[in-house]
């Protein structure tokens, strides 16, 4: 019986044996006759070919099939394209057009770092990269849709080179165009690196669409931070939205009368002044960047007249477009007003000077100067404009309605403030009356605990009378009298460029 069943056993082995040989040499015979059916959906004898010499093939990556972040004019911001020859053992040439994205030696926070990805191989992925910051990394999906691109030459048994050159063109990912211009980001990235501060961001944007024209930051200590969309403590760039507060509350009107000897005259609250005013309206007060004026405002509208103030005109976001309920910036960071419940005079008073707890990024304070130059209409910053792709056409990204933040008088009435702290003598912008383009400014100086060390901030818009653009530029933890000058300085450069480019009849 046991006889019975080896035997049994091993003529089913043989047979299963015989099965696979039979396999084998079908699957063979299938290939030498139609190589093509090698590779399933790829009907390319060449590429067939490929995969069948693959240990004697020798390829070059030519074309990482990532797309681009575009300026808004279609000009590449990231990535390089440039002819090489390549040369293969036998001797034969062969010129071709290289593009990548991952080496380019771009270092900007905005565009982003690309590195490998998390898991590899990855179906659903062809491209050996994956965005890890900026725009990169939001739209890492649509800009690794692409095929990569090769190069390459094969070598038989004996290590002798086969024929010439054999290519695989890639496929392009769809691009990333952008709001920002090339001409006017150049200009600010090279403020930045003239100014000589270690850290510090300039933010430019189109007044009417609200379209960003340049964000640069510089850091000598992490260039891939970007500065232009964290928060910072503002100063008294945040006496705008003090003001906003008094005036939309009816509490106070421009010309309501205050004194200032120095010191707030609050009890419980410990404050002096940068220098005794006297007597001041509020707008004089802004003009001036009085703390005892704004003190006593902030006390008086309290701390939900700030906080919905606040809210209005967009510190609790980040204040830049979203996509798919993303911000496009996934380093863009909401500020914010007060952090504990406490609502003390002392706190009111710190908080209405833009000190304390309160926070705000470049990109919040420039896009407050552009919804006060507009008349009181805040909307987020837009920093893309559509996705781009050779076969799928484009799809077009918005920033979302505007929604009115300030009533019409209100916004005036700001800016004429603003406009005042340049033309009176008594104002902390004074020393751009000068300035090749009429301006309407905020100076801001927040006092870190570091004795001596401020963050400088100069936010406004130009020109005065007929806004165009809204700007921001800070320089953070340095000395208070070189922080000055580097942000004043940087705002008579972007004057003088503006005016480069606009007849005296344009700007009124």
């Amino acid at each position: 019986m046991t006889g019975a069943v080896n035997g049994r056993r091993w003529l089913w082995m043989v047979t299963l044996w015989w099965v696979a040989v039979a396999a084998l040499l079908g699957r063979l015979f299938v290939v030498a006759v139609r190589p093509e059916t090698a590779s399933p959906g790829i009907g390319d004898e060449r590429e067939a070919r490929w995969r069948m010499d693959s240990e004697h093939f020798h390829p070059l990556l030519v074309d990482d099939g990532r797309g681009q972040i575009r300026f808004r004019s279609g000009q590449p911001w990231s990535g390089a394209k440039r002819w090489i020859q390549f040369t293969s053992p036998n001797g034969a040439r062969l010129s071709w057009r290289v593009h990548t994205e991952a080496h380019s030696g771009l270092v900007d926070p905005v565009v982003g770092r690309i590195g490998l990805p998390d898991h590899w191989p990855d179906a659903g992925r062809l491209v050996l990269e994956q965005g890890r910051s900026g725009l990169e990394y939001t739209f890492d999906r649509w800009l690794a849709s692409g095929r990569p691109g090769f190069v390459g030459w094969l070598e038989d048994a004996r290590g002798r080179t086969r024929g010439g050159w054999y290519t695989r063109p890639g496929t392009p990912g769809i691009d990333v165009r952008t709001t920002v211009d090339a001409a006017w980001q150049g200009e600010a990235e090279a403020i930045l690196a003239e100014s000589g501060a270690t850290q510090a961001a300039l933010v430019v944007l189109d007044v009417d669409s609200g379209d960003v024209l340049a964000m640069a930051s510089r850091d000598v200590h992490d260039p891939w931070r970007n500065h232009a969309v964290q928060p910072e403590t503002p100063g008294s760039v945040f006496k705008l939205v003090t003001m906003a507060a008094a005036l939309e509350s009816y509490r106070f009107q421009p010309d309501a009368r205050f004194f200032c000897a120095g010191v707030v005259p609050l009890v419980g609250v410990r404050m002096h002044c940068w220098r005794a005013h006297g007597r001041e309206t509020l707008a004089q007060a802004l003009a001036g960047s009085c703390d005892v004026a704004f003190a006593l405002v902030g006390a008086a509208v309290g701390p939900v007249g700030l906080q919905v103030m606040a809210e209005r005109l967009g510190l609790y976001e980040t204040g830049l477009q979203t996509h798919s309920g993303l911000r496009v910036l996934a380093e863009a960071a909401p500020g914010r007003v007060f952090v504990a419940p406490r609502r003390d005079v002392g706190l009111l008073a710190n908080t209405a000077i833009g000190q304390q707890d309160v926070r705000m990024s470049p990109l919040q304070a420039a896009n407050l100067a552009a919804t006060i130059a507009r008349g009181g209409v805040y909307r987020d910053a837009r920093l893309v404009i559509d996705l781009e792709s050779p076969g799928a056409g484009r799809r077009e990204l918005t920033s979302g309605p505007g929604r009115r933040a300030l009533s019409p008088g209100v916004a005036h009435a700001i800016g004429q403030a603003m406009r005042a702290a340049v033309r009176e003598p008594q104002g902390t912008a004074h020393a751009l009356v000068s300035a090749p383009v009429p301006v309407a400014v905020k100076t801001g100086t927040a006092e870190l605990p570091r004795a001596g060390r401020v963050h400088a901030w100069l936010v406004g818009y130009f020109p005065a009378s007929r806004p165009r653009i809204a700007f921001s530029v800070a320089v953070f933890n340095a000395s208070e009298a070189p922080a000055h000058h580097q942000v004043f300085t940087a705002v008579r450069r972007l004057t003088s460029w503006y005016r480069q480019f606009h007849s005296p009849t344009d700007i009124p």
